[in-house]
């Protein structure tokens, strides 16, 4: 077996050339020429490594043990994603999570030329990232979608390290293409005067934060109206996060979801069969209820603004965020306060308006109406309160001149009271001062 590296030599204008980076030639035992190839490195020490670790890997091969990754190496990227399709199929991810993670991820094989794995890089991605008038949220999407794939690879030791881990995001905050907002209470009562026959579905959806797909499927024998309190049921097959949800139902939800009932009586029948809007049915609503489908911000008012529409009006009402993110049924609290939540109906400004104020004029004339209370206070508390008892300390001395002053009683003060444990005496007054004015009671007199 021969090993060689070595730095390639040539003459260039009858001068001698040696290049910086390493080369090797090698030749197994059971073969009969030397192979050339690159080391790609200007160190000696790794490219002795380099050499040392793709002998070795010839000889697993030539024995019949090929390396995981080289075999990972050798197939085909539409192979692998094959694989990791079957594998999200297999525990149970949605279907349209599938088809979208494929339909994405063909498009970047296609189109960045990712034929093996040894292509997939991340200046390849960024050139191709660079290229596109897809929108940042869009763009984030593929880079998603492409870095699953390869950390579903890296799990199960077909690669060593993720090609796309270091790619950074697009930055997408105030950048959406179609933001969303909530209806205004003016809003929404417009628009549920022209619902007609779905009105109760509008009202539903507002209330409960149903998604479309959960509201379509939902059937009569997932809901109990007559209950003490009301409910409905979202199946676990039905709803997007596959757990199952009981919602309890606001009395308006009830009362139209009775008058619809009347004449439907198969559990198995969807509720709102027939009634569930196309975006061109729920425009014309929108526009004989006179709300604009895009205001002066670019923002939309679709279907699903009436789920962004339940999260504003919780926090209109003072409902606490985590309490808010379970009725939404969020894994994020901030999804629900900073996604769901439209900013723009939140009473801020009010908020602001009630702060106190700095500057000197209103600090002084605060200052003397809180004084003026205070003084006020203070002579309504003397007028009303009652006697009040304070304890005093003091040592007593049995003496003939102190028992006699104890028997004659004093202005304003009452009789003094002391126990065996404590030496203490209580005296009570109606006012703030200990004695009454004049002379002391057993000032001498001049």
């Amino acid at each position: 077996m021969i090993l060689t590296i070595f730095r390639p030599k040539r003459t260039k204008d009858g001068k001698p050339h040696v290049s910086r980076s390493y080369r090797s030639r090698y030749r197994l035992e059971e073969e009969d020429k030397l192979t050339d190839i690159p080391l790609h490195t200007t160190d000696k020490r790794v490219a002795r490594e380099r050499l040392e670790r793709i002998v070795r890997e010839k000889q697993l091969e030539a024995v019949g043990v090929l390396s995981p990754h080289r075999a990972a190496l050798q197939t085909s990227l539409e192979r692998h994603l094959s694989d990791y399709l079957a594998d999200l199929q297999a525990v149970g991810r949605d279907d349209q999570y599938v088809f979208d993670l494929k339909n994405r991820v063909c498009r970047l094989i296609r189109e960045c030329h990712w034929a093996l794995l040894k292509e997939v890089s991340s200046d390849s991605f960024l050139a191709w990232r660079a290229r596109q008038t897809l929108s940042p949220k869009t763009l984030n999407e593929y880079l998603a979608s492409a870095r699953s794939l390869f950390n579903w690879m890296v799990k199960h030791g077909r690669i060593e390290r993720n090609p796309l881990a270091l790619v950074q995001k697009v930055q997408s905050n105030g950048k959406q293409l179609r933001p969303r907002r909530a209806f205004t209470r003016e809003e929404f009562q417009r628009l549920l005067a022209v619902a007609g026959p779905r009105r109760a579905l509008y009202l539903t959806a507002v209330f409960t934060g149903l998604r479309r797909g959960e509201l379509a499927a939902l059937e009569w024998d997932d809901l109990d109206l007559d209950a003490e309190r009301p409910f409905l049921k979202a199946r676990a097959s039905t709803t997007k996060n596959h757990k199952e949800a009981v919602i309890g139902l606001h009395r308006d939800v009830v009362a139209e979801l009775r008058l619809i009932r009347s004449g439907r009586h198969a559990p198995d029948q969807r509720v709102f069969e027939g009634l569930m809007p196309r975006m061109k049915r729920f425009r014309t609503d929108l526009k004989r209820a006179n709300v604009a489908y895009m205001n002066s911000r670019g923002q939309r008012a679709d279907f699903h603004s009436l789920r962004y529409t339940l999260a504003t009006n919780l926090a209109l009402a003072g409902t606490p965020p985590r309490a808010a993110m379970e009725i939404m049924r969020h894994s994020d609290m901030r999804l629900t306060t900073k996604t769901y939540t439209d900013a723009g109906l939140l009473a801020v400004w009010d908020k602001v308006a009630n702060l106190p104020s700095f500057t000197t004029d209103c600090a002084i004339e605060d200052s003397q109406i809180d004084s003026q209370n205070s003084q006020i206070d203070s002579q309504k508390l003397v007028r009303t309160s009652p006697s009040v008892s304070i304890p005093v300390k003091e040592n007593v001395q049995i003496s003939g001149l102190q028992s006699a002053d104890r028997q004659q009683p004093t202005l304003g003060m009452s009789t003094p009271v002391t126990t065996s444990q404590e030496n203490v005496k209580w005296s009570g007054r109606q006012d703030s001062n200990l004695r009454p004015r004049g002379p002391k009671p057993r000032a001498l007199p001049s």
